[in-house]
């Protein structure tokens, strides 16, 4: 016979009742109560469920009527139920947590599923969600961007209409070669944006004021014009907002945590990982300007010149002024690295 003393709860009240639970040799179990030894339950131990083991919290014995018995003689509960056909199958968890290497495997195994995930499973479930999108969500995405960046950023543009008309026109044999996209450019005064190009959801490319006057020759400001069609070519704006949301899931599914003050922390992590996305569709943006301007017969060095001038601007203002400058190149790859290619 096995005794066990523990807490009895009777299903109908919240009170406990201080117990013993006895199992005898033939299955028989009986629940006295402590203070006067009434039986308050006896049935067959086969009619009864034992929840799992799990560190060092309570078990309970569930009854078939709604009651429950609650110990912490795990040991006990355990030599009991080895003899019950209602074996918990969440048993094997307790065995696990107990075995140091089987916790460093778990983890490594959680670390590398982690890894994996943000590396490559997130970019391709956003590549294939953003191509399935319907053009109607492109497009609305884009006007509220541009929304948005006109009252917080950008303000009108400065540039005369000559200008613009110029640019407009030098710009039409590649609006045409694209005609399919629904392109869209239009001019803005970067304000602390400043010499910088955007390739908005739906279409729209929005060229600086700055980036304009910087640039010497239309060639120049046509292959920004092309990098920042190939973005919109392979749905930059929309898989990176997708995998933004991934991100943000994922680390609230970790963390559990949705209060204000996690915010950050869930912020941080989520910039630095889209740096890296964001280096990878520039590049990719680069290749299809690369093969682009190779099937027109334009010379690449216009957009080496135009990239190497920026990255002077830049360095200078940030010298000048101690603050890293938003720029053009701010979530680029190194300007000597993206060039290579161009200059072969």
């Amino acid at each position: 016979m096995i005794s066990i003393a523990g807490k009895w709860y009777n299903s109908k009240t919240s009170a406990q009742t201080d117990v013993i639970c006895r199992i005898y040799d033939n299955n028989a179990v009986r629940v006295e109560r402590l203070e006067d030894g009434k039986t308050l339950a006896l049935l067959s131990l086969l009619d009864i469920k034992a929840s799992p083991r799990l560190a060092d919290t309570p078990r309970r014995l569930h009854f078939p009527a709604g009651e429950q018995f609650e110990t912490r003689d795990s040991k006990a509960v355990d030599m009991v139920m080895s003899k019950s056909k209602h074996l918990s199958r969440l048993g094997i968890v307790y065995l696990l947590e107990n075995r140091k290497r089987y916790i460093i495997l778990a983890l490594a195994s959680l670390l590398f599923f982690m890894w994996g995930s943000i590396k490559y499973g997130i970019p391709v479930c956003a590549k294939l969600l953003a191509f399935r999108l319907s053009p109607s969500i492109h497009s609305i995405a884009g006007r509220h961007t541009l929304d948005i960046l006109d009252r917080t950023v950008f303000h009108p543009s400065e540039l005369d209409e000559i200008t613009r008309i110029r640019l407009m026109n030098h710009f039409r044999p590649v609006m045409e070669d694209h005609s399919g996209n629904e392109l869209k450019i239009v001019f803005r005064k970067g304000g602390h944006a400043g010499i910088n190009a955007f390739a908005l959801p739906g279409g729209t490319i929005i060229l600086t004021d700055e980036i304009v006057r910087l640039a010497e020759h239309d060639d120049e400001l046509s292959t920004v014009l092309i990098h920042e069609i190939g973005h919109i070519v392979h749905r930059h704006a929309i898989r990176r907002v997708i995998q933004d949301s991934f991100l943000g899931f994922a680390l609230l599914a970790i963390t559990g945590d949705i209060s204000g003050s996690s915010e950050f922390f869930m912020g941080l992590p989520i910039l630095l990982t889209e740096l890296g996305y964001s280096r990878q569709f520039e590049r990719e943006a680069d290749r299809y300007l690369l093969d682009y301007l190779h099937s027109c017969d334009i010379s690449p060095l216009h957009f080496v010149r135009l990239m190497r001038r920026i990255d002077q601007k830049m360095a200078f203002k940030s010298k000048m002024s101690g603050v890293k400058w938003l720029n053009y190149l701010s979530t680029h790859p190194a300007t000597e690295e993206r060039l290579q290619n161009f200059k072969q």
